[in-house]
């Protein structure tokens, strides 16, 4: 049997049992903050109170059913301790929630295992025990055997549905819970084993919605028969309130993740842009995820409804900036004339009844390192952008994206249309050339690969081959063909690099501007350390001075409010503290449950 607590005169700690928000905090000569903070932000239950206990063996104090007698059972039928393991068998083989339960005769709920406090207000059970049992809750009755209460609290509609759900026998993938719903994921990945404070675990909980996390930061992407195979396993009851989530870039190899998810369900499926965390000052946000798991930036597109075989829509979205009227789903107006048009990637900048291209750049996918500005269309034959109204519109966007942005351009917009970008949005490009956009879909740098890629034999063979074409025109060779989608974008690449090369327009006039590197994607942040937004060109290597140019916005990374809390047994004695005790305890009647689901965006609708 474990002892009370005792202090250092062999004395019986004295015992405290402090009201914090709606619930009953139990402890020992003080509390944790921590656990304080914790206990604040439970939720009610009807006929039911919190008793939030950091260490089980408390639940053997002589003096605690007297001091919960005020509370259970002439105010509350019943208990929900949240106290971690206070639902297994301790060292003496006793159970501190069935002892408990006989204690003050009235139902008594507990966990077994540790528990994962999750942003939001809800409590997840975690594998426990030394045989590695299934982390649940058990309702302990007086006299009578335990019952399974779940594994969340609270019980969202679907858990009893998610018990269904087979394992689909894939070799290397794990399919197992989070607390927002199932995550399919590398058994053996780079990054290690799963732990419990990973982002996974700090998705909010929906009660009416079953969040599916695909892929981990930093793995290779998931094949897409396997994703297939995984959603196929699932109950249909769950198809219906499936949310699929990416986490990271690249989540499935052989094409899109909505397209594939959508197909293997057999129905139109929303699909998330990046994880919904709680974010310090802005509540629940959808967020990329960088490589390293830490978020980056927060998308305009934060849902999007892929329906089977059909493409995908834009859901549910943010303005980029306050300033901006709505002009449709998902677009705003920039003047009468020029309208903005949310992305997955970013935003796609176009004249009104202008759409040429817009399948290419509809289908851009999101990258967690940059936030993707497509601007004018894929034709020659089109205006002028109003660039003093575009370059206001970038440097209103927040300021995660601002560090992030990059430009680019349509390859079939031609030259005449790139030079005119570079001249008008001279302060957001800082003397780095805007990338091409390929009918193909790939964005390309001034030397014709996708930046951040490694140069390769093979890969540099089909830059000579466009290159090719132009050059022969140019010098009127015989038998001169009509210039191919091929040779824009060999010249359009080459007029890029030529603004790459060309002197910057915060040199001073006369001065021989200094050579520069190829474009380079921004570097990735770290912790402790932002990461440079644009890419800077080299010092100078012959000696000539230029003037330096204006410092690149730093890179700002979302924080978020509160990562996944691992509620483990441990004894706590801080030096009590009102403001985190809270108030003397007093006797309060029971309450309704009041649980509040994740917020969601004003603009959303209902998928097809």
């Amino acid at each position: 049997m474990i002892k009370p607590q005792r202090q250092g005169g062999g004395e019986v700690a004295r015992l405290r049992v402090d009201e914090v928000g709606d619930a009953l905090l139990v402890s020992v000569n003080g509390v944790h903050p921590a656990t304080a903070a914790v206990t604040r932000g439970l939720p009610t239950e009807t006929g039911r109170i919190c008793v939030v206990m950091t260490d089980p063996a408390l639940a053997y104090h002589p003096d605690l059913g007297y001091r919960l007698c005020r509370w259970v059972p002439a105010r509350y039928e019943a208990v929900r301790l949240i106290s971690p393991c206070a639902g297994m068998a301790d060292q003496s083989g006793r159970i501190p929630a069935q002892h408990l339960c006989e204690l003050i005769e009235a139902d008594v709920v507990a966990p077994v295992g540790e528990l994962v406090a999750v942003p939001g207000g809800t409590m997840y059970a975690l594998t426990g025990g030394a045989d590695g049992a299934e982390g649940q809750w058990l309702r302990y009755r007086p006299g009578r055997p335990p019952l399974g209460a779940g594994r969340r609290f609270p019980l969202p509609e679907w858990e009893r549905d998610l018990a269904d759900a087979a394992d689909p026998g894939i070799p290397e993938i794990t399919v197992e819970q989070i607390p927002a719903g199932l995550w399919v994921h590398r058994s053996h990945s780079p990054a290690g084993p799963v732990e419990p404070t990973d982002l996974a675990f700090a998705v909010p909980i929906q009660p009416d919605t079953v969040t599916l996390l695909v892929s981990r930061p930093g793995d290779p992407p998931l094949a897409a028969a396997d994703l297939r195979r995984t959603i196929e396993a699932i109950p249909a009851a769950l198809r219906e309130r499936l949310v699929v989530t990416p986490y990271g870039d690249n989540p499935v190899a052989d094409g899109a993740l909505g397209a594939t998810a959508s197909a293997a369900a057999n129905r139109t499926l929303r699909v998330r842009t990046g994880l919904a965390l709680h974010l310090s000052g802005r509540g629940a946000q959808v967020t990329a995820v960088g490589m390293d798991g830490t978020p980056t930036w927060i998308p305009f597109a934060r849902e999007i409804a892929w329906r089977p075989h059909g493409g995908g829509r834009i859901l549910s979205w943010t303005a980029p900036t306050d300033q901006l009227l709505p002009a449709g789903p998902a677009q705003f107006m920039l003047n009468e004339r020029w309208l903005v048009e949310v992305l997955e990637a970013g935003l796609w900048i176009r004249e009104v009844n202008r759409t040429e291209g817009a399948a290419v750049i509809r289908r851009l996918p999101l990258e967690a390192e940059h936030c993707t500005v497509v601007i004018g269309v894929g034709d020659e034959d089109q205006a002028a952008p109003p660039w003093r109204a575009v370059d206001r519109l970038l440097h209103r966007l927040p300021g995660e994206a601002l560090a992030r942005l990059r430009l680019a351009v349509p390859a079939e917009a031609g030259q005449w249309f790139a030079e005119d970008m570079a001249k008008g949005l001279r302060r957001i490009l800082r003397g780095v050339a805007p990338l091409v956009l390929s009918p193909a879909g790939r964005l390309l740098g001034p030397t014709g690969e996708e930046p951040g890629r490694r140069t390769s034999s093979a890969s540099s063979e089909p830059t000579e081959q466009l290159a090719a074409p132009a050059r022969a025109g140019a010098a009127g060779v015989p038998g001169r063909r009509k210039p191919t989608s091929v040779d824009e974008i060999s010249s359009l690449l080459n007029y890029v690099d030529q603004i790459r090369q060309a002197p910057a327009w915060d040199e001073l006039p006369g001065e021989p501007g200094p050579s520069r590197s190829p474009v380079a994607t921004p570097t990735r942040p770290s912790h402790g350390r932002a990461a440079e937004g644009n890419a800077q060109a080299t010092s100078p290597t012959d000696g000539r001075q230029a003037v330096p140019r204006p410092p690149a916005p730093p890179v700002v990374v979302p924080v978020p409010q509160s990562a996944p809390v691992v509620v483990v047994a441990a004894s706590v004695a801080v030096a009590p503290s009102e403001r985190e005790a809270g108030p003397a305890p007093t006797a309060r009647p029971a309450r309704r449950a009041a649980v509040s689901p994740v917020d969601e965006d004003a603009n959303e609708e209902a998928p097809e």
